[in-house]
């Protein structure tokens, strides 16, 4: 190897070569460039038949209530005793019982008690408010609850349903003895009426089928179906939820006894993050924070509340003195005795609020509500309700709101004192947090600066879309943009992100990814819902925790390299508004500094000190992820595995072909029983598919969303029949912008700047660093938009 090669493989980005045009890295990946064939990337071992034979989109319980919704569905048995292999059946083998023997009268005694247990948990709430038994505004579990699982007013006013129909439900299992067949009680019908809701917005709806502009809420994109993928909707499943009592209880083993307590598991499993080692593509944490940008995009699951939406506190002193204070939505973790972080502040129990329920009318198990758009839609940039769009627009050129500063525009502020992020020290300097589409933007200073990239991106459109034609109107000027923006989002995230996670071969195999030049595509499908999967939002997509490093490293224009502790850039994106910060950031933290390996390991920073603050201890995010599948009533792993069609697994040794073996290990030292093994960390157990970050399930499920996020999207922007759709030399333009370029636009000293091609990997001889103005990172041609007139 010659010496400048070393020197680019070593140093990163000290190394800067200029390609001529001849020679320019296609618009393609490399890892989509190998010479291999597609069945000579794939896994030689028992991986490779499971890729070939997996069935996507998975037959969820979508499918699985429109294939029997109409049917005449067998009678129940007469002997109620529960089968315990129907738990782990997937929606394609389940045949639902009618259940003809229930009595209108038990419904609606049933309907009595979950009222009645419902008005006991409000005058509960009343007293802890009267008591002021709530979090403590400067503790992590405040952080969590108010800033990173903020409920908006709609999810509150939907709970009530919820809360009310877990009971009633809960009331019919209990009664009929047939908790194994709870999932097939919304089969009988309403349950009585839906009061609370009227207060959604999609239900009286009027779509326009010719407009070429999303709604800000998603509804009206599947025009047979309106309110699909629209906010405030519940997930969807994968496989049947596996709830303690078949209904809303948390998730137990298979023997009915407690599972390991959850802060146990992350001690027990992540001891050994010092022994990971790079393997294969080196991922940049720019793509670990495209990918945390992505999921606030596609989901948004709110907490229970308190009265009047007070925070609810499951670990006051007086709450654990006093069990009749226990909030009935409280789900506390324990906390080990010996704990080693926790045990020096004698803590006992970690915070932990259940997910607010969806709202609903029929009998069943409760089910999560999302609050985002469950299309892929920059929701996460402009809202996912016209109020929320409304509110972060200027309303003047088409322009999102934003603060004016010499080093480049920011975010517009919260200038709410007490809003759990900013600071009165950061204040008096007229130094805020931010407000966007989502309310997790100041989660981490990466995320805050990624999204002020799509902000800054989605203006630069607008300004020339102004100047090419002077006479649009600020409306037409805004959702030309947006539509323009969100375009560039989808081609970014299929192109350049989705084949680093599931593999190019899985993305040839589903025929994923983005066309090139002026080719459509016309696979839009309106029976296909893009409704996001509780699998995916609650444990695949949170495969990125994983990749999150100690520290976030900056790199000044001279070299000198410094780096800020991973805790201090939580909900504190202050440093952005410093000279030279945000250029440091790109440098540092999203082009040079490498994300960690996707695996059981999680940083400390994030397993017990997460979101502390000046305090010794946080929360831990291993913990609160495992505790929030049980909350779910996720299905363990193996059923999981077993709805994507990979083989059924019985014994920890049938996994020795999927899993590391260090993992495996370690799962069977923690769990009694494979079956009782979950979802996130089994996910994060399996030997990823190759050029892939993931193994075969979480793939599966990542697979099967992507899949219909894009062929389920009447606005995805190759549809040649849609709305409105791109001219052919207008979609040429789309197809060959990168994120590269993106960056590169949103930067104030851009002329002389230089990235990697491909900034989702970190630089290499086939990922070169490049000027900004090299014209082997193409712009869009804006002036294509020129009097643009749909036919």
């Amino acid at each position: 190897m010659n010496i400048t090669l070393v020197s680019l493989l070593v140093g990163g980005l000290s190394y800067n070569p200029t390609l001529p045009p001849h020679l320019c890295i296609p618009p393609l990946p490399f890892y989509l460039r190998t010479p291999h064939s597609l069945t000579a990337s794939l896994p030689p071992d028992p991986l490779t038949p499971d890729i070939h034979s997996r069935s996507i989109p998975v037959k969820d319980n979508q499918w699985y209530e429109a294939e029997w919704g109409d049917k005449q569905l067998p009678p129940s048995p007469p002997n109620r005793q529960v089968d315990p292999s129907r738990r782990t059946q997937a929606y394609a083998k389940r045949k639902p019982y009618s259940f003809p023997f229930i009595k209108t009268t038990d419904i609606e005694l049933a309907l009595a008690t979950g009222k009645e247990e419902y008005g006991n948990q409000v005058k509960l709430e009343e007293l802890l408010r009267e008591r002021d038994i709530i979090l403590a505004t400067t503790s992590a579990a405040y952080k969590h609850q108010e800033l990173f699982r903020k409920t908006k007013k709609i999810s509150r006013l939907l709970a009530p349903s919820g809360y009310i129909l877990d009971g009633a439900t809960k009331s019919l299992v209990d009664k009929y003895g047939m908790m194994g067949d709870a999932v097939d009680l919304p089969f009988i019908g309403a349950a009585g009426p839906c009061d609370t809701e009227d207060v959604r917005p999609n239900l009286t709806l009027s779509c326009d089928p010719s407009s070429p502009y999303r709604t800000p809420d998603g509804t009206c994109n599947n025009l047979d179906n309106p309110s699909w993928g629209s906010s405030f909707s519940p997930f969807r499943r994968l496989a049947p939820p596996e709830y303690s009592d078949g209904v809303s209880g948390l998730k137990v083993s298979v023997d009915g006894s407690p599972l390991p307590g959850a802060r146990l598991i992350s001690t027990s499993i992540n001891l050994s993050r010092g022994k990971q080692q790079p393997r294969g593509l080196c991922f940049t944490l720019m793509h670990m924070t495209f990918g945390q940008f992505l999921d606030h995009d596609l989901t948004s699951t709110p907490v229970s509340k308190g009265d009047n939406g007070s925070t609810i506190s499951c670990c006051n002193e007086a709450v654990l003195q006093n069990s009749s204070l226990l909030h009935p939505q409280c789900a506390a973790i324990d906390i080990p005795a010996g704990d080693p972080l926790f045990a020096p502040f004698q803590r006992t129990c970690m915070e932990f609020v259940r997910s607010s329920p969806a709202g609903r009318c029929k009998l069943g198990p409760r089910e999560q509500i999302n609050q985002a758009t469950n299309y892929i839609d920059l929701s996460a940039l402009y809202g996912s309700t016209k109020q929320q769009s409304d509110a972060l627009r200027a309303f003047k050129d088409g322009l999102l709101l934003t603060q004016q500063r010499p080093e480049g525009d920011l975010l517009p502020p919260s200038l709410n004192l007490h809003d759990g992020c900013n600071t009165r020290e950061n204040f008096d300097r007229n130094e805020f947090c931010f407000r966007s589409g989502d309310d997790r933007v100041n989660e981490q200073i990466l995320l805050s600066l990624m999204t002020t990239i799509w902000a800054r991106e989605h203006n630069r459109i607008a300004r020339e879309l102004k100047k090419t034609n002077p006479e649009w109107e600020d409306e037409r000027l805004f959702q030309e943009a947006r539509r323009i923006t969100v375009a560039e989002e989808q081609q970014v995230i299929y192109r350049e992100f989705l084949p680093n996670v599931i593999g190019p071969a899985l993305v040839t195999l589903l025929d994923l990814a983005p066309r090139t030049g002026r080719e459509y595509t016309t696979d839009y499908d309106p029976r296909l819902a893009v409704t996001i999967a509780n699998e995916f939002s609650t444990a695949a997509f949170r495969f990125g925790h994983s990749m999150i490093p100690d520290q976030i490293r900056e790199l000044s224009a001279g070299g000198v390299s410094t780096a800020r502790e991973l805790n201090s850039v939580l909900f504190a994106p202050f440093p952005v508004y410093q000279p030279g910060v945000e250029e440091a950031l790109v440098r540092g933290g999203f082009l040079s500094q490498s994300a960690l390996n996707v695996d059981l390991y999680l940083t400390q920073q994030v397993t017990g000190k997460l979101f502390r603050g000046d305090k010794g201890f946080g929360l831990d995010l291993l913990a609160l992820n495992l505790q929030r599948g049980r909350d779910h009533g996720i299905a363990s792993y193996v059923s999981v595995r077993e709805a994507c069609g990979l083989p059924r697994v019985t014994t920890f040794d049938q996994l020795a072909p999927f899993m590391v073996a260090e993992f495996l290990e370690s799962l069977r030292r923690i769990y009694r029983v494979v079956e009782d093994v979950e979802l996130f960390v089994g996910g994060l157990a399996e030997r990823p598919l190759v050029d892939a970050q993931v193994g075969p399930t979480f793939a599966c499920i990542l697979a099967d969303q992507f899949f219909r996020l894009k062929k389920g999207d009447r606005f995805w922007f190759e549809n040649k029949d849609g709305p409105g759709a791109f001219t052919p030399d207008q979609l040429e333009g789309l197809h060959q912008v990168s994120m590269a370029r993106i960056l590169c636009d949103a930067l104030p000293n851009s002329d002389h700047f230089s990235l990697q091609r491909w900034p989702f990997t970190l630089a290499s001889p086939f990922n070169p660093l490049l000027p900004c103005n090299s014209t082997c990172i193409p712009k869009l041609d804006l002036s294509l938009w020129k009097d643009s007139r749909r036919k």
